[in-house]
């Protein structure tokens, strides 16, 4: 009697444990639902997405950068180099030496999910005749506002002024929130007119 209940206690504990098992950080992610990827379409002051999809490079580290737009899935892939200098100084003063680098965050196309998140902000932003991402990775000039280093073997959040098209008369400025302890990022625009400048760096010209 007791060596019944004995396997029957081992058996109900075994399958506790395998329903418990702690879950790898690719399962949580995967497990992430995507949310819209403005919150006021007649705005669109801000662009979001989710990461999802770590992968870790020699030196970068990519994440596939998702959200929805009107029920379709919308996504491009993004890179971060995993050495990223401090832009401020430590008396708040501006590191010109280090702070400003091309390549430093990219972006590239995924697919037609990529083509889906160009248009999707063509529509946003009322530009006509963009249908495509640029095959090619898109590398604005960007500059770290974060007094450290960032580090990469631990959830942070890091602050980056972007600037596509840098040598156009208006460059597409770009405020890039990149936020692990979430797994977002947010695009907020500096200003409606910088919207073409973006566009023309990430799309296929027309």
């Amino acid at each position: 009697m007791n060596r019944c209940i004995l396997i029957s206690f081992l058996s109900i504990f075994f399958l506790w444990s395998c329903n418990n098992a702690p879950k790898s950080e690719d399962d949580t992610m995967g497990a992430v639902q995507l949310l819209p990827i403005v919150n006021n379409e007649e705005t669109a002051a801000s662009i979001f997405l989710k990461l999802l999809d770590k992968t870790d490079g020699d030196t970068s580290i990519s994440y596939a950068a998702k959200a929805l737009y009107r029920d379709d899935t919308v996504g491009i892939i993004i890179e971060v180099d995993k050495d990223v200098p401090a832009g401020i100084n430590p008396d708040g003063s501006v590191n010109e030496e280090t702070g400003f680098r091309k390549g430093t965050i990219k972006f590239k196309k995924s697919g037609k999910e990529s083509d889906r998140f160009v248009a999707a902000l063509a529509q946003l932003w009322q530009i006509e005749g963009i249908n495509s991402m640029k095959g090619q990775a898109v590398q604005p000039l960007a500059f770290s506002s974060n007094k450290t280093t960032i580090n990469h073997n631990k959830p942070s959040t890091s602050s980056f002024k972007l600037f596509f098209n840098e040598d156009s008369p208006v460059p597409g400025e770009v405020f890039f929130t990149f936020d692990t302890y979430k797994r977002m990022v947010e695009f907020q625009v500096k200003s409606p007119s910088h919207r073409s400048s973006i566009l023309a760096a990430l799309a296929e010209p027309h």
